[in-house]
């Protein structure tokens, strides 16, 4: 699959909860990055054959970038405001219904060259709770497909 159906939809201003949000598509953004990476806390206790590992909350960020077009602010309004903004990440519009989506706190910067187009990006945190879909109701089997059994330690 190439990147190039790739979209990000935002609607700057949610509204309030039960109403969903309303997210469109952000004009001239042609990059996006999300990143879940999760805490992990050593639990290794003596006898283990290797290091062991409990794992945290996912960390949701992610990266949004483009070409600067003067008919779409948008990014720079919610940066600049106090609203957590929501977004739809969707990696080929293809597939419309593949998606992440969640509301974020947006930062956004400029990049302006005299050798080259003005480039507009932004970083995003979550604000909320993210959420995939299609939602996945099957977990993958541990290696060797052994069943997962989750290890507690005490603190």
């Amino acid at each position: 699959m190439y990147g190039s159906h790739g979209s990000i939809l935002m609607d700057p201003a949610p509204p309030a909860s039960p109403a969903p949000p309303v997210p469109v598509a952000v004009a001239s953004m042609n990059a996006w990055t999300l990143n879940m990476a999760r805490d992990k806390a050593d639990v290794t206790a003596f006898g283990d054959p290797n290091k062991v590992y409990v794992q945290g909350l996912p960390d949701i960020k992610g990266t949004i970038g483009g070409w600067w077009d003067t008919d779409e602010t948008a990014i720079f309004d919610a940066a600049l405001g106090e609203v957590a903004v929501a977004l739809e990440l969707v990696p080929s519009t293809l597939f419309p219904t593949f998606l992440w989506k969640g509301l974020g706190w947006l930062d956004a910067a400029i990049d302006v060259k005299a050798t080259g187009a003005v480039a507009i990006s932004g970083n995003f945190v979550a604000a909320a709770g993210w959420t995939r879909e299609p939602v996945s109701l099957v977990r993958a089997p541990e290696p060797g497909g052994a069943p997962f059994v989750e290890r507690r330690r005490a603190a």
